[in-house]
């Protein structure tokens, strides 16, 4: 409700802000040149289309990697092409805009043009919307048809150059290595002539398996050596102690050995027998003797032979072992001076493939890329071209209409609020309430013709406020001030005197205004022979004679007289004391109008003096803050203070919380009284 009383208080503000800032927005809008808008589409292939699977392409076409940020970062990059001034100079050459008026004092036409493009993708898609803006439609709609026209042609161009300059590369390539791999083979058949066609890493083969062979020979005899040479040592002693060669296990164990032994030993037994039966000397004796002699013969030489064979097989597997490491030894060499050329035919045999598969990889790339450059296709192409636009996107006529609408709503709403908010005086009766902390005792409207009732009600209040604000009939002297001039707390303490005058009761008024007295032009009374007159006159007590009445009954009042030059060394005299309580014992209201609280003391000094003190506030009119002060001030001398009155209210415009009391009422009746008179003139006329 105060916001609303704010906005209601400033509603024609509102109004005269809204009308002219909808006035100077649509003025500006009927005023504008249209513009217009073309836009032509365009789509973008984020990767080439491959005609050969495998065949890669070294155009710049299309993104190479497959994730979301390569795509992006090639959407991103083809945006600003678009808007380069590559394309931008292409059009202005193919149009040749240099003597365009809108470009012919440009220094720079092609980023003047490009500064005009606008690009705009449709989200998840690969569709871009090229856009242009201008006065004239056709040639918007042809400018923006070749700026989309040179950018896919750019691209099928910047492809081709990009291809071609790859062959060119590869051409000039392609024959040092052709001389470079002529040259590697002659160099490995010199080689192969000149070492009579010997084929190297074939023999180094043979040789190593060779070598290997006669390693395993080599310590297949060492081995042999080995066994035999403890034979050959046991058979060194056995022949220095004169010994059996049995002990040897290579002749204990020979076979026919074993079996001589055996023989023997049957022998020995038989003969043993038959030296039982017989005489040494027998024959069968002798003759088993002889055949055991005989045996014995057999092993010894049997023996010896395998002796003799032993130390024979010896010698010769020392003697092999020797050869054998001799022959290692030959061939080693050999196959160090084989690995040697062998490594020289592998280095050049080695530099001859790579320089032929290096050669071989750079034609069939250049084979690829001819091939590719036959297929190339564009991953860019015109969607749809532009057409020329029927109606101009600004200036939007009903959408201005619309915000200027709102804007002048807004800067009015908002300039009422802020001048509420700087307006620091009295305008509600909250504010007298709740600010002032006073009493308000009435509302007093502004007075008009028409408002003659409303006003004579306001003083109905305010002299029953007066009767409950008196705790009792003694309390009769009123203070009416205010805290600035101009308030009009004079006519306040008139109407309010003849109020109560008209009621019955005895009324004075007082004019302690010495500074700007007018108490006797509002009751047309003469102003000589005054308050003043009686205060420095030595005739004695009779303040009776100072007295005039006034043309309302029970009415009368003591006017100011000659302006003193110090006002309140006058009321601070015993004689202005005994003149107050004589006034209070003789009439029922004695009314003291004074000057203003502010700057002055004649106020405070007056508020010392009487029983009730009532402030005049006019409405809109003070500071708050002054007039609560100067409530302080009298306060601080005299706290009979009974209230505020809310003077000079417009009816007509404030809200009816400030003057109900004022009689809304009668206000009310008498404007639907003027109204119904003006329809009947109206109808009349």
């Amino acid at each position: 409700m105060d916001y609303w009383r704010i906005f209601w208080r400033g509603r024609w503000t509102v109004a005269a802000l809204f009308v002219v800032i909808l006035t100077l927005v649509t003025i500006g809008t009927y005023l504008q040149t249209p513009i217009y808008q073309a836009q032509a589409m365009v789509e973008i292939q984020p990767r080439g289309r491959t005609i050969l699977p495998g065949v890669q392409d070294v155009s710049p076409m299309g993104v190479n990697s497959w994730s979301w940020f390569g795509e992006q970062r090639y959407f991103n990059t083809q945006y600003e092409i678009i808007k380069s001034r590559d394309v931008a100079r292409k059009v202005i050459e193919k149009l040749d805009l240099t003597n365009h008026p809108r470009f012919r004092g440009s220094s720079d036409p092609a980023g003047s043009l490009a500064g005009m493009v606008k690009v705009e993708p449709i989200e998840d898609t690969g569709i871009v919307l090229i856009k242009m803006t201008g006065p004239d439609p056709e040639e918007i709609t042809l400018w923006t048809n070749n700026i989309a026209e040179a950018y896919v042609e750019r691209n099928l161009e910047v492809a081709t150059q990009s291809t071609l300059a790859a062959l060119e590369q590869l051409k000039s390539a392609v024959e040092p290595m052709r001389q470079g791999v002529r040259e590697s083979e002659k160099r490995q058949f010199a080689f192969v002539e000149q070492a009579d066609s010997f084929v190297p890493e074939n023999q180094k083969d043979r040789l190593e398996k060779r070598i290997t062979q006669l390693q395993v020979d080599l310590t297949e005899t060492d081995i042999t050596r080995l066994e035999l040479e403890g034979v050959s040592k046991k058979i060194a002693e056995v022949e220095k102690e004169g010994g059996s060669f049995l002990v040897i296990p290579r002749v204990a164990s020979d076979l026919q050995v074993q079996n001589l032994n055996q023989e023997r030993s049957k022998l020995e037994r038989e003969l043993n027998l038959l030296l039982v039966q017989y005489l040494p000397k027998h024959s069968k004796v002798i003759e088993k003797r002889s055949e055991l002699e005989k045996v014995k013969n057999d092993i010894q030489a049997e023996m010896e032979q395998i002796v003799t064979n032993a130390k024979t097989e010896y010698a010769l597997l020392v003697q092999k072992g020797n050869d054998l490491r001799q022959q290692i030894q030959t061939l080693k060499a050999e196959s160090v001076q084989l690995t040697r050329r062998a490594s020289e035919y592998q280095v050049l045999k080695s530099q001859s493939s790579q320089q032929k598969t290096l050669y071989d990889a750079i034609t069939s790339r250049q084979q690829e890329i001819n091939l590719n450059q036959a297929l190339l296709s564009n991953n860019l192409r015109v969607l749809d071209r532009a057409v020329a636009p029927r109606s101009p996107i600004r200036p939007r006529k009903a959408l201005n209409l619309i915000i200027g609408a709102m804007l002048g709503l807004m800067v009015g709403v908002g300039t009422v609020f802020f001048m509420d908010y700087m307006d620091n005086t009295v305008k509600t009766t909250e504010d007298v309430e709740q600010y002032l902390q006073l009493n308000l005792l009435s509302v007093i409207p502004r007075f008009r013709e028409e408002d003659y009732r409303p006003v004579k009600e306001a003083f109905q209040t305010l002299r029953t406020s007066l009767l409950f604000s008196r705790r009792n009939r003694d309390h009769n002297t009123v203070l009416i001030t205010s805290a600035g001039p101009q308030e009009g707390k004079t006519s306040i303490v008139v109407n309010l005197a003849k109020t109560l005058a008209s009621a019955g009761e005895k009324v004075v008024i007082v004019d302690s205004d010495l500074r700007r007295p007018s108490i006797h032009e509002h009751l047309g009374l003469d102003r000589t022979s005054g308050l003043t007159n009686y205060l420095l006159s030595k005739d004695g007590e009779d303040w009776r004679a100072y007295l005039k009445v006034s043309g309302t009954p029970n009415l009368q009042a003591m006017t100011c007289g000659p302006i003193p030059p110090n006002p309140p060394e006058l009321f601070g005299t015993e004689r202005f004391i005994r003149l107050i309580e004589g006034l209070r014992q003789n009439f029922n209201w004695v009314l003291i109008d004074s000057p203003p609280v502010i700057s002055l003391t004649d106020s405070i000094i007056l508020s010392s003096l009487v029983d009730l003190i009532a402030i005049v506030v006019r409405h809109s009119q003070n500071d708050k803050e002054m007039i609560r002060r100067c409530v302080n001030s009298i306060r601080n001398v005299n706290d009979h203070v009974i209230g505020a009155v809310l003077n000079d209210v417009d009816l007509s415009r404030s809200h009816y919380s400030d003057y109900y009391y004022a009689g809304y009422y009668y206000y009310g009746a008498d404007q639907e009284k003027t109204k119904k008179q003006k329809k009947v003139r109206a109808s009349v006329g």
